[in-house]
Parts: C-alpha cells; structure tokens; sequence
C-alpha cells in the first residue's frame, strides 16, 4: 500500500475534525470553501521571483470557530488550509478571551488593516509598496503574537499588537509587507485607533520594531499608517496613506497612497509608492481592476476576472519594469 500523500491526510485530519467538533460543541460555526486562481503573467518586477506565464493555483479553506461566554466570553477559530500543491498549513489559529470592555487575542493571525484595497483579487506590485502591515501578523509558527483591544467608546477602539518572530522567519505569503525575504526576523509593537460613525470609518494606527537579515545587523523598521472609508452598501470608497522608514542606516523611506473604489462586484484601485533612498527614488504605480458575479446563479458560487498592470523606475540605476496579470479566479462555498 503506498502512503497517504501530504493532502490526503489534511483532508482527513479536516474530516475527522469537523466530525469531532459537531459533537462537542453544537454551538460550533464550520465554513468551507475552495478557490481555483487562473493567472497569466507578463513583464518582470523588480527584486522578485514572481514567473511569468500561465499558472494556476488554489486551496481548499475550512475554518472552525466558537464563542461562548455571557459578559466575559471565550472564543477561538481555527483555518485549516489544503493547498493545490499538495502541501497543508494553517492560516489563522487563535484563542480570545474579552467583554464588552475589550478583549485580548493569543496565537496566529492578522491585526487590523491599515492599507486595505477594494476586490483586490490580483495586486501585482513590479516593486516595493510599504503599507505599515509589517508588524501586523501571521508570522512563522514558533512566533509569539497578542494583541489587546480597549472599547473606547460605541465608535472607537484601540489595538495594541506585540510579536516576536526572531525564533521564526516571518510569513513569506503575508500581503502588503516588505518584510517578504527568506532569513528576516521582525519583533516589535503597533497600535491602530479605529473610529467609525454611520458609513464613515477610520483606523490611524504606527508601528516600529526591528527585523534583521541572516549574518546581518539589526534594522529598524518604523511606519505610520491611515486608511479612511465611506461604505454605503452598494457602493465603497476608500484612500489610504502609509509612511515607512525601512532602514534608518540607508534613510529609506517608502512613502504610498492609494484609492480604490468599489460598486456592487466591481473593484478598481490605484496606489502609488516611492522609495526615496540615498542617490535617488524607486517609483511604484499600480492599477487594477475586478469583478466578481455569481456563477450560474448557484448559491455561494461566484467567478472574478481580474486585471492588474505595475510599473516601477529606479532613477539611482535608470530602469524600468512592468509587472502585467490577468487572472480569472473561481470560488465556491461548501
């Protein structure tokens, strides 16, 4: 008998967890999903391993979660995910304990966003965009996060979120970070205020830690982040703005914006990124744009094709590249 393949035995291990847990806790939320990407690629982007050509990709999702608990509740959730590769890994895995006052979150996952794009289903960057998402989480798995949140008020709350991933590398698929290389260890801490009235809301959040290369000295990593958002239903607008010092010896710093729009299924973005560095600047310019819409009107089916064209400058050695992706993504709820 051969043995099991990687897949195969998360799909069980899935399998006998979804069993387990309707009959421990009936209270218990299951979702699962699968989601195929299509991707075509031409172009090259700058520093990156991203190939060029028809791909494809995918995984199956199955999240797990719970809250109990009258005043002071106990929650956690667990995401289990089986890649097309045949490889497993979990994406959140986390416990929180809190009440109306606020609550305090231990294990992996994402604290808030502070430069979040409408339907960005493909955002492909021909160069670095800082987005003060460095320090924000899901880092490797010996890591140690927390983050702690105060309700200020109906319309206001703040998160503190500490980690510590010098024991780990961090995640290599988190978005919206330039801490993406192989061999960087990060720790620090970051605060994000969030306030939100009616369809108007808001998050102004900074962080600053250090993360250092394998053989290499310590480098700071400081950045400011604000994001704003008028959500009306139907349609969504959102611009944000991100200031980052990546390395305070080099004095690089990254400064992006952005605005995305979102009607309905459709989702079209633009952000635009300078790396200002000793000698000159790396310039950034990315659009996109996607639609997602049922597919064959089954419930909880839907397909997005998507588009997203990059460019960067360096003036400091005079090149430029281009980073062009279409992909049709296919999605559907178990």
């Amino acid at each position: 008998m051969k043995p099991m393949s990687t897949f195969a035995l998360s799909a069980l291990a899935g399998a006998a967890l979804l069993a387990l847990s309707g009959l421990a806790h009936a209270a218990t939320d299951v979702q699962a999903n699968v989601e195929i990407d299509n991707t075509l690629t031409s172009g090259s982007a700058l520093s990156s391993n991203d190939s060029t050509g028809l791909g494809q990709g995918g995984r199956v999702e199955v999240n797990i979660g719970s809250k109990s608990g009258d005043g002071t509740y106990v929650a956690g959730r667990g995401t289990l995910i089986t890649n097309k590769n045949g490889t497993a890994s979990t994406d959140d895995m986390w416990v929180q304990i809190g009440n109306a006052s606020g609550d305090v979150k231990l294990g992996r996952f994402e604290a808030a966003d502070l430069f979040p794009l409408i339907n960005d289903t493909m955002v492909g960057h021909a160069g670095t965009v800082y987005a003060a998402n460095s320090l924000r989480g899901r880092a490797g798995s010996g890591a140690f996060q927390a983050a702690g949140t105060i309700v200020l008020s109906s319309s206001a709350s703040l998160e503190i979120n500490l980690i510590d991933a010098t024991k780990a590398e961090m995640s290599t698929s988190s978005p919206n970070t330039f801490l993406q290389n192989v061999g960087y260890n990060a720790k620090g801490a970051r605060a994000v205020l969030s306030l939100g009235s009616g369809p108007l809301s808001a998050r102004i959040g900074l962080e600053n830690g250090v993360y250092k290369d394998t053989g290499a000295g310590a480098n700071k990593v400081q950045g400011t982040g604000l994001t704003v958002s008028y959500d009306a239903g139907s349609f969504k607008l959102t611009g944000n703005y991100a200031k980052g010092l990546q390395d305070k010896s080099s004095n690089n710093n990254q400064t992006s914006t952005a605005l995305s729009v979102g009607v309905g299924g459709f989702g079209a973005g633009y952000v635009s990124a300078v790396n200002d560095q000793a000698g000159g600047d790396i310039k950034v310019n990315t659009a996109y744009v996607a639609y997602t819409m049922p597919l064959f009107g089954v419930k909880g089916a839907f397909v997005t094709p998507a588009y997203s064209t990059s460019t960067v400058k360096d003036s400091v050695l005079a090149t430029s590249n281009n980073l062009n992706s279409v992909r049709v993504r296919v999605h559907y709820d178990f």
